[in-house]
């Protein structure tokens, strides 16, 4: 593909493109994603040849759940699941999960959380993946509750119509990571 055709599809001038692709000019994770995606190459290499530094140690980690406009969780079923760059801190047993709301200011955003932990108390006062006895979970800011052995959670989302009051909480993980998208 000419450069003149590739600084047409990411609508951007020729010379624009020349300077970005010879680290001359600062490329954007969009335009990183975009010519990966018009090249069909990895977007490690264009970032490589846009001359940004690429840590080739990164290790990869499925998006196993989404989180919709309530803070819901629900696992994502697919047999090509999306692989994302974990931050080093992330344990092996941690897990991902994306926000899919699209009037919330955090849409697209991910939530790196660490193992899923009984030792509840030990979490009060976090944002975490809380799974509740009630078999759903949910991302909130774990509290301590009015009753003995139970918790209040403030919901992560703003669109959350109900926050949940004396529940009893069977596990939950910190949140470790959060990345804008």
């Amino acid at each position: 593909m000419s450069l003149r055709r590739l600084a047409k599809l990411l609508e951007l001038d020729p010379s624009a493109v020349s300077l970005m692709l010879r680290g001359k000019r600062t490329i954007t994770s969009q335009e990183a994603n975009k010519i990966s995606g018009l090249l069909t190459i990895p977007v490690t290499e264009v970032l490589r040849q846009a001359g940004v530094l690429v840590n080739e140690n990164m290790r990869q980690m499925v998006l196993k759940a989404t989180i919709n406009k309530q803070g819901q969780l629900s696992a994502i079923e697919s047999k090509n699941p999306r692989r994302l760059a974990a931050p080093d801190n992330v344990p092996f047993n941690g897990s991902a999960a994306q926000v899919r709301a699209p009037k919330s200011i955090f849409d697209g955003w991910v939530l790196f959380a660490g193992a899923a932990d009984s030792r509840i108390d030990a979490l009060v006062n976090r944002l975490c993946f809380i799974e509740l006895a009630a078999s759903a979970t949910v991302v909130g800011t774990l509290l301590r509750g009015y009753e003995e052995k139970k918790h209040n959670i403030v919901p992560l989302m703003v669109d959350a119509t109900i926050g949940f009051e004396s529940v009893v909480v069977k596990a939950a993980a910190p949140v470790l990571w959060i990345l804008p998208v």
